[in-house]
């Protein structure tokens, strides 16, 4: 009966593995969301947690937060990522931000690409934007990847409302 007990734990961890695409890993990286295969975004992360998101095949890291980041910009790229740095400010999110934004991910063409900031708030926020304006997903679709993360509020709001609206004339 023991045995029986254990099978079935290890069957349900495999099912659950398997949904999450095989990474539970990624359920303790803040705010970790994946859109695509290819394309996903999160909070900051432990230094060590870069090993994870190496490990799975991304390529790039773009960072959305100001300040300076010397000490995780050489730890991942020593691990043969390669690392940019957007500095938008949470209050003061410029169009010149995004339009930086958009041009980096042009250049990364078809690889794997994983964007950060604080909470996911921001990185989130350029993602859905991307999506809607480059990639041509429905904004239905991206809007309920973005909810799953926060609810921009105010001045992101009108943020994002302007960058889409810029896109679409």
């Amino acid at each position: 009966m023991r045995k029986l007990s254990l099978l079935l734990v290890l069957i349900l961890l495999a099912v659950i593995a398997i949904a999450n695409g095989g990474n539970t890993d990624f359920e303790k990286i803040n705010n970790y969301h994946a859109v695509s295969e290819k394309f996903a975004s999160s909070g900051m992360l432990e230094l060590e947690e870069y090993q994870k998101i190496q490990a799975h095949g991304f390529k790039h890291v773009v960072n959305l937060i100001p300040g300076n980041q010397v000490k995780e910009r050489k730890y991942v790229e020593s691990l043969g990522m390669s690392y940019e740095q957007i500095p938008v400010e949470w209050g003061n999110p410029k169009v010149s931000d995004f339009e930086t934004f958009v041009d980096l991910m042009k250049s990364y063409g078809d690889d794997m690409v994983y964007v950060h900031c604080e909470l996911n708030w921001r990185a989130s926020s350029f993602v859905y934007l991307y999506r809607v304006t480059q990639l041509g997903v429905s904004i239905e679709e991206a809007y309920k990847d973005l909810v799953a993360i926060w609810t921009p509020k105010d001045g992101w709001q009108e943020y994002i409302d302007n960058i889409a609206a810029s896109y679409q004339g």
